[in-house]
This record gives C-alpha cells, structure tokens and sequence, in this order.
C-alpha cells in the first residue's frame, strides 16, 4: 500500500475536475443491447424477501466469507432484491439522465427457481441474457478464484462516457460512489436474509466483455459482490 501523499495528491485534485476528458458527446451514443434477451419478472413470494436480522443484528453478525455451502440460492430473490437497489439510486441520486444509469449482471452459478445463466438488471426491469455455457469457466471472473464458489456474483455497471461528459473525472468518482453505495446496499441485504457473501473490486471484465457488449466506456464495471447460502 503506498503511504506517499505527495505522489498521491495530484491523482486525488485529477478527480475533482469538471472538464470533460472525451468528446463530450455521450448523449449521441447508447449501449449495445442484448437481441436475444429474454424479460424476466421475478416475483418471489413475499416471505421470501421478508429479512431474517435487523439491520442491528446484520451489522453484528455480517462476515466477509470466501467459504461458502453449497446450496443454490433463489435467483428471483436476488433479482428483486437487485432491482430494489437501482430504483433506489435512480431515484435518490437522481442522476441517471445526466450522468447514466448503474446496471447490474448477475450470474447466477447455482440458481433455484430461475435457470442458471447471466441475467441483466436496471432500474426498469431484468432479463436472462446467456447460459453458463456461454459464460466459459467461471474461475476467470474473479482474480480470487474462489469467488467462483459462491452461489452467485452480481457485478455493479456505470457508463464512464456519459458520466464524464456530465461532469469529467468527477464524473467517474460519483459513479464509483454510486457503485460502492449499491453494492453494499444489495450486500447487507443478502446478510439481512441469512445470506453470507464478499464485496470485490477483482472482478475480470475481459472474461466476459463480448458476451456483455461492455466496452469498458459506455459500460464500465466497478464493484462487484459474491451472495450464497453460509457453510
């Protein structure tokens, strides 16, 4: 870990600039959408959102976990729960017009109810996007390989291009906190249903960047969490 301010401290200022570092014309592109996507509209039953813990007794007993059962994990759950966490910052932030919206991918590695695969989620709905098959090995998603062991990972999406013609590098740090917020907002939730899991920056875009039409610009990963059932 570097300890040197000095070195540090023009990339800190770097971050407060407003001037857009592109052509400052994202408002003229949009992201490759996925022609083969299959809407999906979870609705588990209400018990199943139902939190076992308080946020008290979640903030107690929440552990970061690379060890996880093997039991598959309700993949409509984690949808709905997902969902819940983008209308939030959509609407909070009230930033999506400006600045883009986050979206997520979950993969769903062991899923019950809903097939095992790659389902897309925003703020306005959720959708099946790729099997496993099409995922390759899924160790390559994470540089902890046993990341790969949870039931399911759920990678946090923002579009660097329209942020930055928003509002420049600034526009990146607001992203990322938009991304940080989210991700462990979805995080404490899994803990608050008896769920275990690990927030992750390691997460290997390359592994899947055709399958996601994700150019590193217009849809950029950030942060990313592991959610299964504890061992």
């Amino acid at each position: 870990m570097r300890t040197d301010m000095a070195a540090l401290t023009p990339l800190l200022d770097g971050l407060t600039s407003r001037t857009s570092s592109s052509d400052g014309r994202a408002a003229d592109r949009s992201t490759l959408p996925f022609p083969g996507a299959v809407p999906v509209d979870p609705d588990p039953a209400a018990e199943d959102l139902l939190p076992v813990h308080d946020l008290h007794d979640t903030l107690q007993r929440r552990r970061s976990s690379l060890v996880y059962g093997d039991q598959p994990v309700r993949t409509e759950v984690i949808l709905a729960k997902l969902r819940e966490v983008l209308v939030r910052d959509r609407d909070e932030w009230g930033l999506d017009e400006a600045a883009g919206a986050l979206e997520a991918f979950v993969f769903a590695l062991r899923s019950e109810g809903l097939a095992p695969g790659v389902y897309h989620v925003t703020a306005d709905g959720c959708s099946h996007v790729a099997g496993l098959d099409e995922v390759g090995p899924v160790e390559n998603l994470g540089i902890q390989r046993e990341f790969s062991t949870a039931a399911g990972i759920a990678a946090f999406y923002a579009n660097l291009d329209k942020a930055d013609s928003w509002a420049g590098s600034h526009g990146y740090r607001v992203s990322a906190v938009r991304a940080s917020m989210a991700t462990y907002d979805l995080n404490l939730r899994c803990q608050a249903m008896g769920l275990v899991g690990t927030l992750f920056g390691g997460f290997i875009p390359a592994s899947v960047r055709t399958l996601l039409n994700a150019d590193g610009v217009a849809r950029h990963p950030l942060l990313a969490t592991t959610y299964a059932h504890p061992r």
